[in-house]
């Protein structure tokens, strides 16, 4: 994907960074200006119904978003409060269509209704920005998505903080103390091969039935005595065991250095052994085939937060195929690494390998057209995403306890610093009976949206591969929706229970007709407003409304969900109203349904595995005791 000169680029970006401090000193003077206003307006004591008035006519208009629009820089970020836990496994609904999205106003005027003592500002939230300086190899589906969202890119980085920092490798910054980062220290470390296997054997000596997804490992060379007198004890108890086994350095990426044996004596002891250890796993003999070939599922999986333990799970991911069909390991065929090995990397050396535009075709496809082929053939496809979701977060609950250690240590309690996120390749095969099998987790997974092709020999060209645009670049736009710090006032702002299709005016004829027609049909009258029969029938309805792509018990949950949540929201400001002591303020009413606002994610979509859907994350929630 070709890009503009770094000179062009380099004087554009000076450019919006004195436009950007332009509008911000405006800005702060117009704020001034504002604050002054409200401040004459409050000594005059003839002028009932004037304040308001005059500081709204005071006030600047917004000026609506555009490509040239830059962020204020003074302004100030603050964190929003997480929504409340909810249900582990509970499978959420992406916005229905007609529902005002983020940062615009779902009518011509301003939707949002402000309570007392909020400023203008609150109606007003600036473009999110992000600096790409360090996003590396996944910089062009971090552009795109950029791009979609309406956010403010700083390619080379900028003097004051930015909202959210993306690094292509790791986290390594010591100067960066608010925002936040997609990396979380000590990640690297805990994700390779030898201390993942450490994590997830200890959860297995506690709970083997339920970590009996990771198949058995032995760490070289410290057990390699211990892998060789295993092995010969089954063998001895049963003759007719033929294992096989795949050896992986620990260090190792892209397919470096994996091989495949039948025999512990077969390992490859001398030299590199000791300068690169090693895990020796049980090679997955019988796996699901498709088109006589293996493949594995690379599955994009964000660690949103530590405490509470956060997951979401996208719901589309890539199917890497083997070149060459597959034959059960035997001693002709152990070193055949494109019957039994399912690294892209691998695989492209081949000449078998097929570049395809399709999703359904070639040597890399989408998940889901894998789960639409299962499903023709009367596979139960929501037990086999069951398995998977259930194999990632207990594999995320090994590695936890760690992981805060690593945290901690970088990013104390008290300091200043980012809060961290970080988006996690997952490798799993599918075993003949369906079962998951987790081969490895990576904290740096390609987000590449391109590949080589070779247009003569030795001459390479980087051509765009639309398989791996649609599935990385939602998953990137659907991260950074997730991490959107001012999605709360956005949501606050707009995001009513009523949409374009179903006005405040409808909803208030929903409730005197519902009323009327249930009071009718009462004995007892004396209790005003809707019985309960009426509520129920009202709800389910703006239930199936708001949420019309779920059965009708998800859409009742979703909306319990959504109005749960906004009365915490409400709950807390009368609270903090409270502690402040302010005079004369009214707290906001929650008596009405159409007060409520979304809980949802933007990314907390639960789409079937054979549509698509801009939304692809599904979301769990868990808080380890």
């Amino acid at each position: 994907m070709l890009r503009g000169s770094p000179e062009r680029e380099l004087a554009a970006w000076w450019e919006a960074e004195a436009e950007a401090e332009a509008e911000a000193e405006a800005e702060a003077a117009t704020a001034a200006k504002a604050q002054a206003a409200k401040e004459q307006v409050r000594v005059d004591p003839g002028a009932a119904g004037e304040p308001e008035r005059k500081a709204a006519e005071e006030q600047p208009k917004e000026p609506t978003p555009g490509p040239h629009r830059t962020a204020e820089e003074g302004d100030a970020r603050v964190s929003p409060r997480p929504p409340p836990a909810l249900p582990v496994f509970r499978p959420k609904p992406a916005p229905a269509q007609g529902l005002c999205p983020q940062g615009k106003s779902g009518s011509k005027g301003r939707s949002c209704k402000r309570s007392s003592g909020q400023s203008d500002e609150y109606c007003s939230p600036r473009p999110v920005t992000v600096d790409s300086s360090k996003a590396r190899t996944s910089l062009d589906a971090l552009k795109i998505s950029i791009r979609q969202l309406k956010w403010k890119e700083f390619p080379f980085g900028r003097r004051l903080p930015c909202d959210i920092y993306w690094h292509g490798v790791s986290f390594h910054d010591s100067d960066i103390f608010s925002g936040q980062v997609n990396k979380f220290p000590g990640m690297t470390e805990m994700v390779r091969k030898i201390t993942l296997s450490r994590a997830v054997r200890i959860m297995q000596n506690l709970f083997p039935e339920e970590y009996n997804f990771y198949p058995r490992s032995w760490i070289l060379p410290d057990e390699f005595q211990l892998f060789a007198a295993q092995v010969q004890m089954v063998k001895d108890g049963d003759p007719s065991w033929k294992p096989t086994f795949i050896v992986k350095p620990d260090s190792g990426c892209q397919g470096d250095g994996i091989y495949l044996i039948k025999d512990p004596s077969d390992i490859r002891l001398a030299g590199t052994l000791q300068s690169r250890p090693a895990v020796v796993q049980e090679y997955i003999c019988k796996p699901l085939l498709i088109d006589k070939l293996k493949f594995d599922i690379r599955l994009y999986v964000l660690l949103k937060s530590l405490d509470p333990l956060e997951i979401y799970i996208a719901k589309e991911g890539l199917s890497r195929f083997c070149t060459e069909p597959y034959q059960e390991p035997n001693p002709k065929n152990l070193h055949h690494i494109f019957m039994h090995l399912t690294n892209y990397s691998l695989n492209i050396h081949s000449g078998k390998f097929v570049h395809s535009d399709s999703t359904s075709t070639g040597s890399k496809r989408t998940f889901s057209s894998i789960l639409c082929r299962l499903s023709s053939k009367g596979v139960d496809i929501k037990k086999v995403w069951s398995d998977i979701i259930s194999l990632v977060i207990k594999t995320v609950i090994a590695l936890t306890p760690e992981l805060k250690v690593f945290y901690q240590s970088d990013i104390p309690a008290g300091r200043p610093g980012p809060t961290c996120f970080q988006i996690l390749g997952f490798d799993i095969l599918l075993m003949k009976n369906l079962k998951p099998i987790l081969l490895e987790v990576n904290a740096n997974p390609s987000m590449r949206i391109e590949h080589e092709q070779e247009l003569s020999p030795g001459v390479f060209e980087n051509v765009p591969s639309l398989v791996d645009e649609e599935v990385k670049v939602a998953v990137i736009r659907d991260t950074l929706r997730l991490m959107d710090p001012l999605k709360k006032k956005r949501g606050n702002q707009n995001c009513k229970l009523s949409s374009s299709s179903l006005s405040m005016a409808a909803v208030d004829i929903l409730y005197i007709d519902i009323t009327r027609r249930w009071n009718s049909m009462t004995m007892d009258q004396r209790d005003s407003g809707m019985c309960l029969q009426a509520f129920v029938e009202a709800f389910f309805y703006l239930a199936q409304r708001k949420f019309k792509m779920l059965p009708l018990h998800e859409q009742v949950a979703s909306l319990i969900d959504l109005c749960e949540y906004h009365l915490s929201v409400l709950d807390e400001k009368r609270l903090a109203c409270g502690r402040r002591g302010t005079a004369g303020a009214r707290p906001p009413s929650s008596g009405t349904p159409q007060e409520a606002a979304p809980a949802a994610q933007l990314a907390e979509g639960h789409p079937p595995p054979c549509t698509n859907s801009a939304h692809r994350l599904s979301h769990s929630r868990h808080t380890p005791s």
